[in-house]
């Protein structure tokens, strides 16, 4: 007897994406079946997708929850079909793709984990990256939550996860309307009291609103959950002292940062906020000591890099307190290093010239 070919089917949910088309099918047209759920667009995305040979089915969700949706489109591929993956209009996938899917489905890897990468060199290689999983079996999978929504077996069934070679690549659209996610993360949060995500990205998009009081209350129900990725925990020890700050309460910015570095101690993202805190109040010591760590900890691929504290920021702030405690040698050789990250930064230059001045002055009493 025959061996049964393999189906793969990539699906979505689609609003106003027609931009996003042409590279969407490029990306995934090794597929058995394209097939898009388009939930009212009023722009030519229906029109493209069919023009390309994409299935496209009309949906209404209405109250809107991504998790609803979701399950839509999925309801909509055909029985047959082996192995889904969940594909963004804004993501495409990396070549070779169908070759590693054939192989986790032949070895029994049902849900397999893989490299969303947000930020990339130009070759490809990711700079910020987390790891998803919306690569699934057609069947005994179905989507959770209103919003961040994820994929899980319908019966809780354990399966052993392994990652395969394949990356997605997501172009955000900076450009999308959220002013829904709000709702349906305090939403997630009220259905799944205790899920360290939905409380995590309801203090984020609070922060993102700059609702200061309610990204602290946030915070502190969110790290009182007890588990969750300690650079997500630092994160939002983050938010929680910039939300300090924006109240004015310098105090407890500080604290807030300082936690930040203990939930994670490896992440120098947490130490660079916490530099920046100390300089803004004058702590030069915990300033030198919390931006001098970027010569000890080794940087982490993530999507919570932030790439102007490695590649300037925390040199200039290592620089700024080494001046002030009269390390004046240091000052110069990690101020040279912050214009190396940023030569096109007039402060450091100028900043430069000083530090340069007072190592002079300091030899030469």
């Amino acid at each position: 007897m025959e061996d049964k070919v393999m189906k793969i089917a990539i699906y979505t949910i689609a609003l106003n994406e027609e931009k996003h088309v042409k590279d969407w099918f490029e990306s995934g047209k090794d597929a058995d079946l394209l097939l898009i759920a388009d939930t009212g667009s009023t722009d030519n995305t229906v029109a493209e997708a069919k023009k390309l040979g994409i299935e496209v089915k009309e949906i209404s969700v209405n109250p809107w929850r991504f998790d609803t949706a979701r399950n839509a489109s999925l309801a909509l591929l055909p029985k047959d079909i082996d192995m889904c993956i969940q594909l963004d209009m804004d993501e495409t996938l990396s070549p070779g793709w169908r070759k590693e899917v054939e192989k986790a489905f032949a070895e029994d890897n049902f849900w397999p984990t893989y490299k969303q990468v947000t930020s990339w060199s130009p070759d490809g290689e990711p700079i910020n990256f987390f790891y998803y999983f919306k690569i699934h079996h057609r069947h005994n999978f179905a989507w959770k939550h209103p919003i961040h929504e994820v994929i899980e077996p319908k019966d809780g069934a354990f399966y052993p996860r392994k990652e395969i070679d394949v990356r997605t690549y997501h172009k955000q659209d900076v450009t999308k309307d959220r002013t829904s996610y709000l709702k349906l993360l305090q939403m997630a949060v009220s259905e799944s009291p205790n899920d360290w995500r939905m409380n995590h990205y309801l203090c984020r998009e609070y922060s993102y609103k700059a609702d200061f009081q309610n990204v602290i209350h946030s915070a502190y129900k969110a790290l009182d959950i007890g588990y969750g990725w300690d650079q997500e925990r630092a994160s939002t020890c983050i938010w929680a002292s910039q939300a300090a700050q924006g109240l004015g309460y310098m105090h407890w910015a500080y604290e807030w940062a300082k936690k930040g570095t203990q939930e994670a101690p490896e992440f120098y993202e947490a130490w660079h906020w916490r530099a920046q805190i100390a300089h803004l109040m004058g702590k030069w010591s915990d300033c030198y000591y919390s931006a001098t760590k970027i010569d000890s900890l080794e940087r982490q691929i993530s999507h919570l890099n932030n790439l102007d504290a490695w590649n300037w920021w925390g040199f200039d702030l290592a620089a700024l307190s080494a001046h002030k405690l009269g390390f004046h040698q240091e000052a110069v050789d990690f101020g040279l290093r912050a214009i190396k990250g940023n030569p096109s930064l007039e402060r450091l230059n100028s900043n430069q010239t000083f530090y340069e001045k007072s190592l002079k002055e300091s030899l030469n009493p």
